[in-house]
Order: C-alpha cells, then structure tokens, then sequence
C-alpha cells in the first residue's frame, strides 16, 4: 500500500450501512486504518458528505454513530479545507469535468498534501492523471 491515502466518505458509509458488495470492503479498509492509522487521511468535506448523507435519507441516529467512530479512527489525521483548496478546486474544474464539487475539493487537498492515493468506490477518480484510484471491492489486502 502507498505511504499515505485519502479516505472518501463513502467508505464509511457503506462499512455501516446495509448489505451491499462494498459492505464488507469498506469495513476491511477501516480495520486498516485501525492497524496502520499514520497510512491513511482525509478532509473536513467527507465529514461533511458522511453528514448529508444521513440527513438527507433521514437517519441522522445511524450517522451520528458512523461520523463520530470515523472521526475517532481519525483524528489528528483530518485535513481542514481552506479557501486556497477552494481555489484550487476551481482551477481544477477546468481540466476535470467529469468531477463533483466535492471531490474537486478533495482532489486540491490531496494535491496540497502530497497525497497520490484515494480509496472510494467512485470511479470518477481513475480518469485523474497522477491519481490512483484503489476500489474498496478490488479484493485488496488492506
């Protein structure tokens, strides 16, 4: 595995959540960040997407848990997202369309920490030249 890696909101959401093909990838993922937790980082915004997320479905219960466990595995190792990653986004919106907002803001955090590697189950991040993009259902030993 890579030095370091961003983790995206999603991998905790699935390791909670309901069955799925990525339910139980996604938990292999956390218990390496469990194991190796100097390994792995992320930002405030996959804070903010995990909150949406389970606001917005309505099951805020469930998501206070799942937030509150991924900020524990974190801490210390949770990027803040600063307005010059808000500018950088921007800039990288002009060469990376396929992208969301929010992984725009990931990817400019990545960028700013010398971070190369992100582990998601969104694929949008394999057309990202000098990213690699690790699948959580790649069959990976974590």
């Amino acid at each position: 595995m890579p030095p370091v890696t961003f983790i995206d909101a999603n991998v905790p959401i699935y390791a909670a959540g309901r069955e799925h093909p990525y339910r139980e990838p996604c938990i292999q993922v956390l218990a390496a960040v469990n194991d190796d937790p100097e390994a792995f980082v992320t930002d405030a915004e996959v804070f903010q997407e995990i909150m949406h997320h389970y606001l917005r479905t309505e099951r805020w219960e469930a998501g206070q848990v799942v937030v509150e466990s991924f900020a524990a595995m974190m801490y210390g190792r949770v990027s803040s997202v600063a307005i010059d990653d808000v500018l950088a986004a921007g800039q990288l919106a002009r060469t990376h369309r396929g992208l969301s907002t929010r992984d725009l803001l990931h990817l400019a955090v990545m960028h700013r920490l010398g971070v190369t590697c992100i582990v998601t189950a969104d694929a949008d991040f394999d057309k990202v030249p000098g990213i690699i993009w690790m699948d959580p259902a790649e069959g990976r030993e974590w």
